[in-house]
This record gives C-alpha cells, structure tokens and sequence, in this order.
C-alpha cells in the first residue's frame, strides 16, 4: 500500500478458497489497520451431471483416433455436446443424447504431436449445466518396417508410403529382414514378398513379433507363390498368417522340363547339387503335373522321359542316377525338349535349361521364338564363370522365361523350385474385378468401397475359418476369394490384402479418392494394443512428489542399465531422475514437485518401448469448486472493519479515517528562491536601460 494515503482492500470473489490461509492474511491486514471490502461473486453453478468414471488409454498413436470413454449419470433426459481439447485446442465436439441415469459416452479425438499432453473436455448440457474432466495421455510416433521386392528404381510404391507418412508413420525401407530388430516396429509390411526367400530363423522372428503385440501386413504380389507342403507341418509365417497362398486353379496340371548338363566340368559339388535341385523341382509338383529330365554332353537322353509326376520315389531314384562326362552340346538338347513339350498337355508348359558351360548357339534362338509363340516358357541357369551369359540371357528373353547367373551352387536349388513354381504354380488372377464388402467394420468408416474402382488383379489366398474376412472378390459364379482377411495371433494382429497397392493391379484405386484413408485405416487397425510395458505416474499430495512405475512385460529383456529420465513441468520446472530396480521387470523414480500443478512428464532422452513416456495432469482445485463462500467473505470484511458489497462510491470514502504525513517543502523553496534570484536580475537590468 502507497504511504500517505488511507489504506483500503476490496476482495472481489467467489470465496471459495482453495490455496494459502485468508483467515491468516485478514489478521495481518486488521494489524496493519486495513479494512477489506468484499464484493461476493456468484461463481460457478454446480452441474446437476455427475461424472462416474473417465478412461483413457495408457498410450496412443499419433494420428490415431483414441477413445475417450465417459460414465456420466444425468437426473434426466437431456441432448448434450460432448467438447474434447489438447493443450488448449479444440479438437472436435460430439453430440449425445443422455438418459435418466447412468450413461456411457464414448467419443474419439486425434492428435498429431507425440508426447505426454494434457486431454481436457467438458460437456454441456444446457440447464444441467456443464461437466469438465481433464487428464494425461501419452502419444508415441508408430515406426513401421517396409519390405518390398519391387524394384526400387520402378518407384512404383510410392503412392502407399506417401500415404503412411502423411498419416504420421515413421517409415523404414528394406529388402531382408537381416540385421534387423523387430521390436523397434509397432508394424511390419511385407509387400510382393517371395515367402520361400525369408530363412526359417526369419520367419520365427516374425511369428513371434507378431505374437508379443506387432503388426504384419502382407500386401499381394507376382511373387507370393504356391508351394506344395504334402503333408508338412506349416512354416511358422503360415501359421501368423490369416490366410495361405492358395494351389492353383488348373483341373489339368503344368509339364516341366529339367535339361541339365552333365558334361566333366559337372562332376562334384556341382552335379549334386544339381541332382538335389531337380529332386526339390519333383517335390514341388502334383500328382496331375508332368516332369521331365533331359540330360546332355555332347548328345542328349531322357534321365526322366515325360511322365506324371505321380510316383516320385521313382523319378527321384532316375535323377540321382545321373553322373557327369563328356562336352556341352546345348542346341540339340533343347530342341528335343521343346519338340517334346508341343506334345504336353497342361495349362503351363515351362523349359529349364541349366549348364555351367559354353556351347554352339545353332538354332537356339528359333527354338525360344517358336516356344513363346507356342506357350512355352523357357528359363535359363548358367553355373559359374565360364558360361556365354549373352546366349542365355537372349534364350531367356525370346521364351519369356528368366535368366539366372549363380556363383555360388548351393543357392541352385532356391532358384531353380522359385523359378518353376513362378512360371508354372503361380496363382495370380489378372482380370477386372470389383471389391466386395464381406463385412462392415470400423475401418471403412468414411469409405464408399461399393464406388471403387476395380482391381486389375490378385494372387488366389485362401482364408483359415477363424478369419475376419472383410473384403472379398468372385473368382468364379460359384466361389469368393479373400481380397482383405485379418485375424488376432497372440497378443498382435496380422491381415492379407491380396491384390497389390501400386499402380498395376491396384491402378485405379492409387487414383481413387479414398485410397489415403483406406490403406491407412488398414494399418491402424494393426497398431499394436499391448505394450512392451506398463509406465504410470501417480501423485503422492503428502511427500509433494510424482512417483514413476515401470513394469516391464514378461517377454521385454531387461535393459543392463535404465535409461536417464527427464521430469518437466509447467513454468519451466525439470529435474533430471534416475530408475531404480524394485524388483523383476520392475523399476520406479521419484520427482519432487512440492505444490506445483499442471501437466507433468517423464520421458527417457531417446525413444524406449520399455520405458516410454508417461504423463500426469494435476488439475487447479478451482476447477472442481462450485458457487460461493459468502459467509468467509462476510467474516473477513467484519474482521477488518470492511464492508460486504459496499456502493463503489463508499470505497473511495475514508470513513473518517486519518493518516499522518509528512510534505518535503526544501524542493518547493529553492526553487522559488531561484525564480526569485531571476526576476531580481531581470527587474535590475531593466532599471539601468
């Protein structure tokens, strides 16, 4: 208070207090002789709502809509709008309807930022007032692994990661899963991928993560193949699956050729790796398929003449007998194979020409046309160094098969079963089609599916009987294909989508309005629900600090030692904390806060599944305080020697009240003395003129 003037307060408020001591402060102003007038203020009604319970998940995604769900009890019937904000924005508001009672409210909000943010919300419900609630919610950036054996120079993908990464997913590309850690994905996408190529350690990996809370999405493609199991137990990716490459659609089988070199340079490793690669071939082939082995040196013979591949014990003891000697005559051998194959029956015809040497061209290149133009395809192996890569590669070419260069033998028999089963077990359908909505789900919300384009083509998938099939396609009048099937597999989710999302099959809908939202709804729909961990914050009002838990989940290692955390809060406030090991799996730090309020977060300096970032929000006591405390503010104007709602002319009265004060006149005096010493000059000059 300014000194040499009479003192006066005027308190203007509701008199709810919620901090400090009003009767403490009333008593110091009585001492110094200050009255304080109050004027009392209506304050906030109290809603005739109740709010029974509020849940919010532990964690979300960015860009991910996550639920807000509300038990609000109402005396009455009344239509009310529910309003969602994050840090002070408003994110969306949605009407509801609210019974007599209890009611569940569910509503949903995004938000693009990651981090600990404050959630806040308040439905109004016109003359029952407005109900507000406030709370913490954790945001990660989901990470998401792209595998694809489409050519990257093609860029024939980009319309689908251009996609994910507007929706805010943090995208890593790749070709092989070597050297890399699932765990730092919450999704794994395996677009066009050649199934057989992934190693059986690859393929556990992948069912595991799956199974601890990952998502995999498998997008269809030229190289998803068939293999035929004959009674195998299924391989740990087909088991993640929710739906298996399907065997083809050809009542009347496929005829495969094998010419293979037996020529010296043949002897060893590389005739029996040779031998194995053919057995496989055979192993791969159904009772109503043709197989043929035509071996040649310098002339040819039929270690297999062309023959249903029924009894496999036999054809396989008649490949291994082959040994290796004499030259390399490859244009008669082919010849007499492709002369051979016009006579096959069967919906694929395929030649495979394998040699690790270097022959007369002859009539090869007439051969390869007249195949292609006869429906034959022709593939071709050369094994080694010394092989005419240019003879091959146009043989290749002319058939409309593949040319392959192998250094290394052991990779033969990969190669050669992939390339057999990709020109004779494909079962891609290529033809216009139109999606069919099988089942409504949340993730076509906003989707007109019926007004898609159609798809150009898909790879035959059959769907296991507890699969969510939700899109389907009419292969033929009488069956359905899976075009969209997803299943949950352990703690995670894994979906099949069997056409591609590129512009070949799927050209028209990379055009199509509601692609974005439709790729990105399916792998949302993939993010992972279980954490590798439980991270909470909780208040202890009596110590004054935050307590941090973690809880690692049973299949998380533990780390060696805990990340260095960082507490921050409101007005700048951070702390730099340390976890400590309570128990198994089990870790807690403390934040001294004393009596701040806000929003407060925990965060390790680098991103960590086990110990993400968790938040706590400590609403203002004001925020949940209703109408007034007239009698506090009554008390302490009486207190004081005030008044309560005084006329705002009164407050300005002293009420006879006197202070004593003191005027410093030596400033006046001088500098009245001064303007008299000027005037005196002055007066004086003008007498002598």
């Amino acid at each position: 208070m300014p000194s040499g003037l009479v003192p006066r307060l005027v308190l203007i408020t509701d008199g709810r207090e919620t901090m400090g001591s009003a009767a403490r402060a009333a008593y110091q102003a009585r001492q110094l002789g200050i009255p304080v007038d109050t004027f009392v203020l209506n304050g906030r009604p109290e809603p005739r709502l109740r709010l029974e319970s509020l849940r919010l998940p532990s964690v979300a995604f960015t860009g991910e809509r996550f639920p807000i769900e509300l038990t609000v009890e109402s005396p009455e019937a009344v239509d009310a709008q529910v309003e969602i904000s994050a840090e002070g924005r408003v994110l969306g508001a949605n009407p509801v309807s609210l019974l007599p009672g209890l009611n569940q409210v569910r509503v949903t909000a995004a938000v693009g930022a990651a981090g600990a943010i404050d959630v806040s919300g308040v439905v109004r419900a016109g003359k029952l007032g407005e109900l507000r609630f406030e709370q913490a919610l954790s945001l990660r950036t989901p990470r998401l692994l792209y595998l694809s054996m489409d050519p990257p120079e093609l860029g024939m993908e980009a319309s689908l990661l251009e996609t994910l990464a507007g929706a805010r997913f943090d995208i890593t590309t790749g070709r092989a899963l070597e050297q890399i850690r699932l765990d730092e994905f919450q999704v794994v996408v395996l677009n066009n991928y050649d199934f057989e190529s992934i190693p059986p350690s690859g393929q556990e990996a992948i069912e595991r993560y799956v199974q601890r809370g990952g998502g995999l999405l498998v997008i269809g493609g030229e190289r998803n193949l068939y293999v035929e199991r004959k009674g195998q137990p299924p391989t740990p990716l087909e088991r993640t699956l929710p739906a298996v490459v399907a065997p083809p659609r050809s009542p009347e089988g496929t005829s495969v050729i094998l010419i293979v070199d037996k020529s010296s340079s043949m002897e060893g490793r590389k005739m029996e790796l040779a031998r194995v690669a053919a057995i496989g071939v055979v192993d791969n082939l159904r009772p109503i398929d043709y197989i043929g082995v035509l071996i040649f040196d310098n002339s040819h013979e039929w270690a297999v003449p062309l023959r249903r591949a029924e009894d496999q014990m036999l054809i396989k003891r008649l490949i291994a007998g082959i040994m290796p000697d004499g030259g390399t005559q490859i244009a008669p051998a082919l010849t007499e194979a492709y002369n051979r194959m016009q006579r096959a029956t069967g919906a694929y015809k395929h030649i495979v020409l394998l040699t690790d040497g270097i022959a007369e061209e002859g009539n090869s290149m007439e051969v390869a046309t007249s195949a292609a133009q006869n429906r034959v395809t022709i593939s071709t192996v050369g094994l080694g160094q010394d092989v005419n890569r240019a003879y091959l590669q146009k043989v290749a070419d002319l058939a409309k098969g593949k040319a392959y260069f192998v250094i290394n033998p052991e990779e033969l028999a990969q190669i050669l079963i992939r390339d057999v089963m990709e020109h004779t077990g494909s079962t891609t359908v290529e033809k216009p089609i139109q999606a069919i909505v099988k089942r409504q789900a949340e993730l076509f919300q906003g989707l007109d599916l019926a007004r898609a384009p159609e798809l150009k083509g898909y790879v035959r998938f059959e769907a296991k009987p507890q699969a969510d099939t939700l899109l389907t396609l009419v292969s033929t009048p009488d069956e359905e294909d899976p075009l969209l099937s997803r299943w949950q597999y352990g703690l995670g989710r894994a979906a099949v989508f069997t056409s591609d999302a590129k512009a070949r099959w799927a050209e028209g809908w990379v055009g199509w309005a509601g692609y974005p939202k439709f790729w990105t709804n399916v792998v949302r729909d993939l993010l992972p629900n279980a954490q590798s961990g439980e991270a909470t914050l909780t208040h202890d009002p009596t110590q004054g600090e935050l307590l941090a838990e973690y809880r690692l989940a049973a299949h998380v290692e533990a780390p060696a030692e805990p990340p260095a955390l960082y507490a921050l809060g409101p007005d700048g406030f951070q702390r730099t904390i340390t976890a400590e090991r309570a128990g198994d799996g089990y870790y807690r730090a403390r934040v001294p806060i004393g009596a701040r309020q806000g929003l407060f977060r925990v965060r390790p300096l680098e991103e960590s599944r086990a110990f993400p970032e968790t938040g706590l929000y400590l609403p203002e006591p004001e925020l949940s305080t209703f109408g007034n405390n007239p009698q506090l503010l009554a008390q302490i104007a009486a207190y004081t020697g005030g008044q309560v709602n005084p006329e705002p002319r009164d407050i300005f009265s002293p009420g006879g009240r006197t202070v004593p004060a003191s005027l410093r006149l030596w400033p006046g005096l001088i500098g009245l003395a001064l303007l008299l010493n000027f005037l005196e000059l002055a007066w004086r000059k003008l007498r002598r003129t």
